[in-house]
């Protein structure tokens, strides 16, 4: 009976870490402006990041490297659209671009973060 018990302990905990991992690749990101693996032909002014639900600005982060390193950002805020928007102060040159999030989001204590490429390329 001991042994049965100690068997029946060990599958529940099995199952349990199994539940965690499957639900570890959960993002709140939806879609984003630019798009996630994009290629622009023409130059993006703004980031903007929508969401799952409404995130919290005063726990969110956006930063844009490029080419040339980090670029200046301006303004982090939503558009109350679930949305994460941001300025790009910074010229943006050709090249490879990586933004890099991280947000909590109503109604979950969880900060999330993640990152994506899109890549501009002059249309001259």
């Amino acid at each position: 009976m001991r042994k049965l018990r100690a068997a029946l302990a060990l599958a529940l905990v099995i199952f349990t870490l199994i539940g965690c991992v499957s639900n570890s690749g959960y993002t709140p990101l939806l879609r984003a402006e630019p798009e996630v693996g994009a290629t622009l032909n023409r130059v993006p002014r703004t980031l903007r990041l929508f969401y799952a639900a409404l995130p919290d600005v005063e726990r969110s982060s956006l930063r844009l490297i490029g080419p040339n390193g980090e670029h200046q950002l301006r303004g982090l805020h939503t558009m109350a659209a679930d949305d994460l928007m941001i300025e790009i102060m910074d010229p943006v040159t050709p090249g490879e671009y990586v933004v890099e999030w991280s947000t909590a989001v109503e109604g979950d204590p969880t900060v999330y973060s993640g990152s994506f490429n899109f890549r501009y390329q002059s249309s001259q």
